[in-house]
């Protein structure tokens, strides 16, 4: 049989406080995206159970097309390392700038201590000091949905239902339960407001994805992995087509003999 891996609906992220200084500064943020080699941590970490994210939005979901991507997607891990500290040096900070101290929220798994010390790592090659911070996910959560104090913490989403609106919401400004971090667009606002009154799926698709691209040229979250589905399949069985619901209906597959 072949092993086949597909996105699932949910995305593991690292909400930033935008609030805060110096995490209110784009460039920051996306230094410490940069930084983060994705393939590493889904493949080392989560033994290939995860996929890399370079977009907020899971790939394949419904009423969308290809989600929007970050910028640095296909740069090569030194590219990105480059960028990332030249950004850093912009904001002031690295050699001969200030140093960068991420208090970096998490709660307490196994596999997610190994992707925040693995995270920690990659950010010491920017002259970024972290300081892990962990908790029981009661404490880590509330935490966040009380508002507290925080740089930068883990989260995971799983979508309710497969579409765009249901991951794209959760940063929108007056959305107290999900902003987390505080961010606060107008133009992401509006978007998701045109979105929200348009009846026309592939124009909704077309807004959503407007909005999509200034998440990901903002990162007020930054995306890390899409939640993924494993399944060994026969090389007998055909009509199997991945999907993010991780639902197969056996009247599509066939068995060959």
């Amino acid at each position: 049989g072949q092993v086949k891996l597909a996105p699932y609906l949910g995305v593991w992220c690292l909400p930033v406080n935008t609030a805060k200084a110096p995490f209110n500064d784009v460039r920051v943020r996306r230094a410490l995206s940069m930084a983060i080699d994705r393939d590493f941590i889904a493949d080392q970490i989560w033994g290939q159970t995860m996929v890399p994210a370079y977009s907020f939005v899971p790939p394949g979901i419904n009423n969308y097309r290809d989600p929007a991507t970050a910028e640095d997607k296909d740069w090569s891990p030194i590219d990105r390392e480059d960028r990332a500290k030249a950004l850093l040096k912009e904001a002031g900070f690295g050699p001969g700038g200030k140093p960068l101290t991420v208090e970096l929220r998490y709660n307490t798994t196994d596999n997610n201590r190994n992707t925040i010390v693995a995270i920690a790592d990659m950010w010491k090659r920017l002259n970024v000091e972290t300081k892990p911070l962990n908790t029981d996910a009661k404490t880590h959560f509330a935490h966040l949905r009380d508002g507290g104090d925080f740089d930068i913490a883990r989260y995971g989403w799983i979508g309710d239902y497969s579409d765009p609106q249901n991951f794209l919401f959760l940063l929108e400004s007056d959305n107290k339960g999900f902003n987390y971090g505080k961010y606060n667009n107008p133009e992401y606002d509006g978007l998701m407001k045109q979105a929200a009154a348009e009846t026309d799926l592939k124009k909704r698709a077309e807004v959503l994805f407007n909005a999509e691209q200034i998440f990901m040229r903002d990162l007020p979250w930054i995306p890390l992995m899409h939640y993924g589905s494993k399944h060994l399949i026969s090389p007998k069985l055909t009509g199997f087509v991945s999907n993010l619901r991780g639902a197969y209906p056996t009247r599509f597959l066939t068995l060959k003999p």
